[in-house]
C-alpha cells in the first residue's frame, strides 16, 4: 500500500486528533500530549518515522499505541533535501532554533522598524492651563464657610 507523505507538523496533529477523538478520551476528559515525529530508518512495514514518550497517557497506552500503529501504516514522514525544512512554504527552520535563524539586536524594536520613539504626548504639546478648574470657569460661590481647623464639628447625633 503507497503511503502518503506528511510534514513533521501535519502528521502530529493527525495523531492528536485521531486519540482526541476515541471514546474512552473523550470520556474522561483527558489531554494526551504527542510528541513530535522523529525520522528513522524504515522498518519492514516501510515506515520512515516514530513517536515516543506521549505525556498524560497513563491508562491509554494500549489505545495510544492501536491509533499509532493505524497512522504508521498511513503516513510516511516527508524527507527533505535539508533537514530543517519542515512547512510547506519551503521556509528553513532549523530543529534545534525554534526561530529559523534571525537574530535581532537586543536593543532593536521586537516589531520591526527604527527604536521605538521616547514617550510622546499623545495631546500634542498642548499642556495643562494651570487653573483650578479645567473647564475655565471660577470657583462657585459656597454658602457655608469651611470650618475652624481648632473646632470641633457639632454631634450629629445630639448628645
Amino acid at each position: 500500500m503507497l503511503r502518503k507523505t506528511l510534514n513533521a507538523t501535519r502528521l502530529q496533529e493527525q495523531v492528536h486528533r485521531r486519540i482526541h477523538r476515541l471514546q474512552e478520551v473523550v470520556d474522561d476528559g483527558v489531554k494526551i500530549g504527542v510528541p513530535r515525529p522523529q525520522l528513522q530508518e524504515p522498518d519492514r512495514g516501510g515506515c520512515n518515522w516514530t513517536m515516543q514518550h506521549f505525556h498524560n497517557a497513563a491508562g491509554f497506552e494500549a489505545s495510544v499505541a492501536r491509533v499509532l500503529e493505524q497512522v504508521r501504516s498511513e503516513y510516511n514522514l516527508a524527507q527533505t533535501q535539508d533537514d530543517g525544512v519542515e512547512d510547506d512554504a519551503g521556509q528553513a527552520a532549523d530543529a534545534r532554533d525554534p526561530f529559523g535563524g534571525a537574530k535581532r539586536a537586543a536593543a532593536e524594536n521586537p516589531f520591526g522598524g527604527p527604536k521605538p520613539a521616547q514617550a510622546a504626548n499623545p495631546f500634542g504639546e498642548a499642556r495643562p492651563s494651570g487653573k483650578p478648574d479645567p473647564f475655565g470657569d471660577t470657583a462657585p460661590a459656597s454658602d457655608e464657610a469651611p470650618p475652624a481647623k481648632d473646632k470641633r464639628r457639632a454631634n450629629p447625633f445630639g448628645d
